[in-house]
C-alpha cells in the first residue's frame, strides 16, 4: 500500500515528467530557435524524463512487483540520470558567458566530479547485486559508496553555485535568477523531502513508544488482577457479611472502587494526578487491611500532591510491599508512603518493615516492578529504585522531573 510520503514522491515524479515532455514539445515546435541550442534543450528535457520515469519504476517496481534487480537497475539509472543534469546546467551556464567548455577549468572539474560519482554510484550496486551479504548479527552492511555518490554530487552542486555569482556580470538578470532558481530548487526539495522523513520518522517513533505503553499497562494489569487475590477478597466478603454486614458492606465499596479505578487506569494514556493514584492505593489497602485485620497498619505522608505519573504506579509498589511483607509468622507489617518535593521535582516513597527481598528473586511482583520503571522513563523521564529499608525491610523510590 502507497503511503502519503510515496504519494508526495510520486506527485512530483510525475509532475517532473510532465515539464519534461512539455519541454521537448516546445523545442521540437519553436523552428526560429537555434538549431544546436535546440538540441541541447531536448536532450536536457530527455534526461529529465527518463531519470523522473527510473524513479517511477522503480517505486512501481519495490511496491507491486517485489523485482529487486528491475529496482536495483532503476535506482541507477535515476542516479547516473540525475548526476548528468548539474553538467547540463553547467554547459548553458558556459554558453550563456559564450566560454569555450573544453578550454574551461569549470567543466573539467565538473566532469571530474561526475565521473567520481557515477563510479561510486556503480560500486554501490556491483556491491548490492554481487558482493552483499549479511553482517554476523543478519544486518545489511551499509551502503557507504552511496554516501560518497551524494557527496561528490553535493561538491559539483556547490562548484556550479559559485561559477554562477563569480559570472554573475556576464549574465542577464534573467538568466541569473533561472540559474540560480533551478539549483536551489532541487536543495529545498531534498531539504523538505528529509524533513518529512523525521518527522515520519518521529511519528512511527511516538506511535511505537505508545502502543508499548499501552501493552506495559495491560500486562501490568494481568499481573495486577491475579485471581487469587479476587478470591480471597470476596471470600472475606461472604464470611463479614454473617459477621459484621456493616463492615461486609465497607468492604465491597472499597473493593468496587478498587476495581474502577483499576480498568480507568488502564484505559488512560497519558499520566494522571497523583491524588487519583493515592485514591485507588487506598481502596486497594482498605480491603487489604480487612482481610489482614491486625497484621497491616499504613502511614501515609503526602501532602505534596501537586504533580503528575503514570496510571498504576504506586498502587502496584504498594501492593508489592503487602504481598511480600504480611505472614502470619511474622510481625505485623507497616508501609510507608511518602511524597516530598525536591530539587527540580518530585520523590515518592514506600518502605516497610518486611522481610525483603533478593535480587534474584523473579517472581511476579517484581516483573510489575520492572513495568513500572520503564514506563516512567518513557512517560515522564522517571526513575525507580530499590533499596533497603534502614532497620529492615525494603524502599523503593520514585523521582519525577518537573
Amino acid at each position: 500500500m502507497m503511503d502519503w510520503t510515496t504519494y508526495f514522491s510520486s506527485v512530483i515524479d510525475f509532475t517532473t515528467l510532465l515539464i519534461g515532455v512539455l519541454g521537448i514539445l516546445i523545442n521540437v515546435f519553436l523552428r526560429d530557435t537555434e538549431s544546436q541550442w535546440r538540441k541541447f534543450c531536448v536532450f536536457f528535457f530527455s534526461v529529465m524524463i527518463l531519470k523522473t520515469a527510473a524513479a517511477l519504476l522503480g517505486q512501481f517496481s519495490d511496491m507491486y512487483w517485489n523485482n529487486i534487480p528491475l529496482k536495483t537497475a532503476c535506482d541507477f539509472l535515476g542516479i547516473l540520470f540525475s548526476s548528468t543534469i548539474i553538467p547540463l546546467i553547467t554547459l548553458y551556464i558556459l554558453r550563456c558567458c559564450s566560454q569555450e567548455p573544453r578550454k574551461s577549468f569549470l567543466w573539467k572539474l565538473i566532469l571530474s566530479l561526475w565521473g567520481l560519482s557515477i563510479a561510486a554510484a556503480v560500486g554501490d550496486l556491483l556491491e548490492r547485486t554481487l558482493f552483499a551479504a549479511p553482517t554476523q548479527d543478519g544486518t545489511e552492511h551499509k551502503r557507504w559508496l552511496i554516501l560518497v555518490y551524494l557527496l561528490f554530487t553535493a561538491i559539483s552542486l556547490i562548484v556550479c553555485f559559485v561559477a554562477v555569482i563569480r559570472r554573475r556580470k556576464q549574465l542577464s538578470k534573467f538568466q541569473f535568477i533561472l540559474i540560480l532558481v533551478y539549483l536551489l530548487a532541487p536543495v529545498s526539495v531534498m531539504l523538505l523531502a528529509m524533513e518529512l522523513m523525521l518527522f515520519v520518522d518521529q511519528g512511527k517513533r511516538y506511535l511505537e513508544q505508545k502502543e508499548e505503553i499501552a501493552n506495559q499497562k495491560v500486562s501490568l494489569a494481568v499481573l495486577q488482577m491475579r485471581p487469587h487475590f479476587i478470591y480471597n477478597t470476596m471470600t472475606s466478603i461472604y464470611y463479614l457479611i454473617e459477621q459484621d454486614a456493616a463492615k461486609a458492606q465497607k468492604v465491597t465499596l472499597n473493593f468496587t472502587n478498587y476495581l474502577r479505578k483499576n480498568f480507568t487506569a488502564i484505559a488512560k494514556e497519558r499520566t494522571i494526578p497523583f491524588t487519583e493514584e493515592l485514591e485507588h492505593t487506598k481502596a486497594f489497602l482498605s480491603v487489604e487491611q480487612v482481610r489482614f485485620e491486625g497484621k497491616l497498619f499504613v502511614d501515609f505522608d503526602t501532602d505534596y500532591t501537586d504533580f503528575r505519573l503514570p496510571p498504576l504506579t504506586l498502587q502496584p509498589i504498594v501492593e508489592n510491599a503487602v504481598k511480600h511483607g504480611v505472614d502470619p509468622d511474622l510481625d505485623p507489617l507497616t508501609i510507608y508512603i511518602q511524597t516530598r518535593e525536591v530539587k527540580n521535582g518530585v520523590e515518592i516513597t514506600v518502605a516497610d518493615t518486611g522481610p525483603g527481598f533478593g535480587a534474584k528473586d523473579n517472581n511476579e511482583p517484581h516483573i510489575a516492578l520492572k513495568n513500572i520503571q520503564e514506563r516512567l522513563k518513557m512517560m515522564c523521564k522517571g526513575t525507580l529504585t530499590i533499596t533497603e529499608r534502614d532497620g529492615g525491610g525494603t524502599a523503593v523510590k520514585i523521582y519525577i522531573p518537573q
